[in-house]
């Protein structure tokens, strides 16, 4: 009787463990307002790390921190660093207030070509803003940073 209650036990609990466990956010593209888009997130809930774009050939991305900042106001000057133990690019910008999370993301801008430079390295990558970071896998990148170069060469 006290196995069945103990196995129980464990059923239950690995259930409520796995119902809220957080989806791990994946690579995805996206179009959006005439730009192209390489976001990590989670499509289904629209839950966003980071946002990269660019306009068609315009050879410039804005990329937008989505993890929140410690110590920034809108509208101050601030940067998205990406950088691994081969490459660091950095992306000079601005704090934004983020109305749907309350918090001060950064939006930044600079070369597709800084964005290719942590690429190439095929290893992982932290995102870094004022106050927060975040490390990034390229697992699954691939496909959806080819339709982002195609994307922004078109002109």
């Amino acid at each position: 009787m006290f196995r069945f209650r103990l196995l129980g036990l464990l059923v239950s609990l690995l259930t409520l463990g796995s119902a809220t466990a957080r989806a791990e956010p994946s690579w995805y593209g996206a179009e959006q307002g005439g730009s192209v888009h390489l976001v990590l997130g989670d499509r289904a809930t629209g839950k966003r790390v980071v946002d990269i774009a660019c306009l068609p050939g315009s050879g410039t991305l804005t990329v937008r921190s989505l993890i929140g900042s410690n110590g920034l106001l809108p509208g101050e000057a601030a940067e998205v660093m990406l950088e691994n133990n081969r490459a660091r690019v950095s992306f000079p910008g601005k704090a934004i207030a983020n109305e749907e999370s309350g918090g001060i993301d950064v939006e930044g801008h600079g070369p597709l070509g800084g964005l290719a430079t942590i690429v190439k390295t095929n290893r992982p990558f932290v995102m870094a803003v004022k106050g927060a970071r975040f490390i990034m896998s390229q697992a699954g990148m691939a496909e959806p940073y080819a339709a982002l170069l195609a994307g922004c060469s078109k002109g």
